[in-house]
């Protein structure tokens, strides 16, 4: 005969018992990629596609290969001196390249606002590049598709959201005081990130 103990059991332990209890049901299979519903924008599709061939991009001098863009400066050297590689621009270049003149998409916009005199601003303006070139350094996908200057102003145009949202937050750290917002889509829209200059 076994005694029982005086002792309650915890509601822990009596949770996975109920749980351990449930009869288990059979999960629904997942979708494949080629039955779930195509909801991708058209831009996305053609990047994720991918493309087994070896190219380097004429402008940028970024290598296409294992399916995506890398930055490689040496491979990209000896790449072009070779004949039977394929020269293409890659899509943050064409981005770069449709920008002349007039509005393209982007994936990242920075407001830099209220700046107070020219110094101040040619400061900011030098960041902001330096920002750029070390993520395109990291990667090609990353990068400035335009700067525009006016007065008191400046407005940065990005293939990433996220080198958006990294330009806004080293220029909020480089001048202490002034005001940053980060305003994320709940859509496939771009980010939008928003500094003042401190009063």
């Amino acid at each position: 005969m076994r005694l029982q103990s005086s002792r309650k059991r915890s509601p822990l332990k009596k949770s996975v018992e109920k749980q351990s209890q449930v009869p288990r049901t059979k999960l629904p299979r997942l979708l494949t990629r080629k039955q779930a519903p195509r909801i991708a924008p058209s831009w996305w599709e053609k990047e994720t596609r991918g493309d087994a061939r070896l190219i380097v991009c004429s402008e940028c001098r970024a290598v296409y290969f294992d399916k995506h863009w890398h930055t490689n400066p040496a491979m990209a050297k000896v790449l072009l001196a070779s004949p039977g590689v394929e020269r293409a621009v890659c899509t943050e270049c064409s981005w770069k390249r449709q920008s002349a003149g007039k509005t393209v998409n982007y994936e990242g916009e920075v407001l830099l606002q209220n700046i107070p005199d020219e110094e101040t601003k040619l400061q900011i303006l030098r960041l902001v590049r330096n920002v750029g070139k070390r993520a395109l350094t990291r990667d090609p996908e990353d990068q400035i598709i335009r700067i525009e200057d006016t007065a008191g102003r400046i407005r940065v145009t990005t293939t990433e959201n996220q080198l958006a949202v990294a330009v806004g937050k080293q220029v909020a750290r480089a001048f202490k005081g002034g005001d940053l917002q980060i305003k994320w889509s709940h859509e496939d829209a771009p980010a939008r990130v928003v500094w003042n200059y401190k009063k």
